[in-house]
């Protein structure tokens, strides 16, 4: 058997200071969160990212599609030597720019 109980309603000055007091909780704990989100934000500047994005090449979604196609039907075939090749020039290419 389950014991209830008796209610107890708050006065309603007693309801004023507990909204009151939960509200300047919240209201301190967005604040520090706000701080906190803010502080570990970089700064952004948007016009370098805007210039960044324009020098994105394009794709073409033909060839993606068509490419995705013939992975996914497993038509496409990896040449390995071509892969090799571009792979020691990706590695001689950052070495130059290490340097």
């Amino acid at each position: 058997m389950k014991k209830t109980l008796p209610e107890i309603s708050p006065s309603e000055s007693q309801r004023r200071v507990a909204q009151q007091t939960f509200r300047s909780v919240v209201t301190q704990l967005s604040a520090k969160r706000n701080k906190a989100l803010v502080a570990n934000e970089p700064e952004i500047d948007l016009e370098q990212l805007r210039a960044v994005i324009d020098e994105l090449p394009t794709l073409n979604a033909t060839k993606l599609v068509a490419l995705h196609r013939r992975i996914v039907n497993g038509d496409y075939a990896i040449d390995s030597t071509r892969l090799a090749e571009k792979m020691i020039e990706l590695e001689a290419t950052l070495d130059q720019l290490d340097r």
